[in-house]
């Protein structure tokens, strides 16, 4: 019983630098998204009543809205690269990872493997294969 205490609370400790990559790598995705429903916002109230001139094109840089989005993917794969290391931190198998990312487990590993922290089933650390 203590064992399994022990156990748990290692991996409770184990858990904070994966929560904190996880929490602050979602705060980096959302201010992404704000940055660009930002700029679709402001090239709206900017471009209402110019858009009668025909020659009229906003003067805005090349691909912006392309740009932006890019930057929300990245983040948005940075958030899903923490959450599967905190998941595996966790306990989580990779089938149990795999599931939750509509993929096998191999691939769920194959994929996240070399970011994931190698932790298999509660009180084990060595990687879980399934």
């Amino acid at each position: 019983m203590r064992r399994r205490q022990a156990l748990r609370e290692e991996r409770t400790e184990a858990l904070g630098e994966p929560r904190h990559e996880l929490r602050t790598a979602a705060y980096r995705a959302a201010a992404a998204a704000r940055a660009l429903a930002a700029l679709v916002d402001a090239e709206e109230v900017r471009g209402e009543g110019e858009m009668e001139d025909r020659h009229w094109r906003p003067e805005r840089a090349a691909a912006l809205y392309t740009r932006a989005a890019r930057t929300l993917a990245e983040a948005a794969e940075d958030v899903l690269t923490a959450a599967v290391r905190a998941d595996r931190t966790a306990g989580d198998s990779w089938t149990a990872v795999g599931r939750a990312l509509d993929v096998s487990a191999d691939t769920a590993a194959r994929r996240h493997g070399s970011t994931a922290s190698p932790v298999g089933p509660v009180g084990t650390n060595t990687p879980d294969p399934s």
